[in-house]
């Protein structure tokens, strides 16, 4: 198989290749290795080097197809540096959940994507790795924390790459490079959870809609320890978009609740998707929950980092480094001492802001069944924007930027733990892509995904190529 060939296809596409002869994993697999070694020079998406070995199980839905985890998850035979010059090297004893389940499916893994110290940024730049670099545009960033992995979909390296969302790092990334990134409801995909508030959300990111389906069907179900399990769905997801949804009542927030204008760009791509949604026969308004923004932002910090200090300790003491400036990055030393004075008063008021923020979100979806936002304030951030080892910059601003200027939407649902996709709808007449978030009630993952693929068929964005990847320009 040649490599134009092998770009051609999504995942779903090549696994139909493999089951019926017309190409081996030995052919995918040195596809995807000469993708790594043309671009990664460019785009600087992989964590370390590309995997020797051709380990996987047979029988799977994904037996042989390439694939690539994002750093930081922890796999037999990768590092588990996290992005970080503190944990570099480092070869965890065991496998993650996720990890186990995606050997499971079959794949074959071939390396790890670069993502910002322990996961915590919206840009991929780290003092470990460098910039990771977004391939619309080489002066832009693909977002975090799952940039790499972004960048390398979005650069046809792999159909499908492994990602999670703490904050947003499933979509801001997705919305950055144009693909499709759905973060699950919370609980339907195994997370390692750091901190008392469930944040984290682990999926894939992909070019199509039903390789993310597809991928969900394989990944979710509850797992030992978890705390949630919402409802196993009632048919696979993979059937559910094969179909149009229902008639949807759908509001749509045009604006950005933030002291940043919402750019034109990230605008244009609301009003798309309204637009064309309202064609397709749904039922579109303005609305929005009823929330305090500001209460639940300002408890936001606090919230995010106070897992900083013990699990900063604990990786010190296995990996036999200390933290400082020689092993974190400037903008990480000072979260870190920030975090130290994180009390139990400030977690409790954190609680209830964002108990009152799921609450606006459930009594919004019993009267509507999705809400679209713009998936950015604006679009992909140039390289070193909100780069964390940049030095003078107090963190209380450096995370006020990163909120009001670019990431306003997405932590929302982390809190409340409801299905989020970017969906690649839009390109700008910059020549960056701007993705619109559909989100849905808690466990209607179903509905999201059903909804993203009407837009997906009406129209299609599997055609529309970066110019730094291996279709080699845009095509429309």
């Amino acid at each position: 198989m040649r490599l134009d060939e092998y770009a051609r296809y999504d995942a779903v596409g090549l696994m139909a290749l493999l089951r019926t002869g017309q190409v081996s994993p030995a052919e995918l697999k040195r596809c995807t290795v000469e993708a790594i070694e043309r671009l990664d020079p460019q785009l600087n998406f992989m964590a370390g080097d590309i995997c020797a070995t051709e380990e996987w199980l047979p029988d799977g839905p994904f037996s042989g197809l390439p694939f690539l985890l994002k750093e930081g998850h922890g796999w037999r035979g990768g590092a588990l540096s996290m992005g970080s010059r503190l944990t570099a090297g480092f070869k965890p004893s065991s496998e993650s959940e996720m990890t186990l389940r995606l050997r499971r499916a079959g794949v074959q893994i071939l390396g790890e994507t670069t993502a910002p110290e322990f996961g915590i940024y919206p840009v991929t730049e780290s003092g470990l790795h460098g910039a990771s670099r977004n391939p619309w545009n080489l002066v832009h960033s693909p977002g975090g924390s799952s940039g790499g992995a972004s960048a390398a979909v979005a650069a046809g390296i792999v159909p499908v790459a492994q990602t999670s969302d703490g904050g947003g790092s499933i979509r801001g990334p997705a919305h950055c490079t144009g693909i499709f990134g759905l973060k699950p409801s919370r609980g339907r995909t195994p997370a390692l959870q750091r901190g008392l508030f469930a944040f984290t959300h682990v999926h894939v990111s992909s070019r199509t809609v039903r390789d993310s389906a597809a991928f969900l069907d394989a990944l979710h179900g509850p797992f030992a320890g978890g705390l949630f399990k919402p409802l196993a769905p009632v048919r696979p997801y993979l059937d559910e978009i094969r179909g149009a949804p229902r008639r949807l009542r759908i509001g749509v927030l045009l604006h950005s609740p933030g002291r940043t204008p919402l750019a034109p760009e990230c605008a244009a791509a609301v009003k798309r998707a309204a637009q064309l949604a309202e064609a397709l026969g749904h039922h579109i308004e303005e609305a929005q929950p009823r929330l305090d923004w500001e209460q639940w932002l300002s408890r936001f910090l606090a919230a995010w980092i106070h897992p900083l200090p013990s699990m900063i300790e604990q990786l010190s003491a296995v990996c036999g480094r200390r933290p400082g400036p020689e092993t974190l990055d400037p903008m990480t030393l000072q979260l870190l001492e920030r975090a130290r004075k994180v009390s139990v008063a400030d977690l409790i008021a954190a609680e209830s802001a964002f108990h009152a923020a799921r609450s606006a979100l459930d009594t919004f979806f019993s009267s509507h069944d999705l809400w679209l936002t713009p998936s950015g304030v604006s679009q992909a951030p140039r390289i070193g924007q909100f780069d964390p080892r940049s030095r003078g910059e107090d963190h209380l601003a450096y995370i006020d930027r990163i909120l009001h200027d670019y990431a306003i939407f997405t932590p929302l649902l982390n809190i409340g733990g409801h299905p989020a996709a970017s969906i690649p709808l839009h390109h700008g007449d910059n020549g960056l892509p701007a993705g619109v978030q559909a989100i849905g009630p808690m466990g209607r993952d179903d509905l999201v995904l059903a909804f993203a693929a009407q837009l997906e068929a009406e129209a299609p964005w599997i055609n529309r190529h970066p110019p730094h990847s291996i279709f080699g320009g845009i095509h429309e």
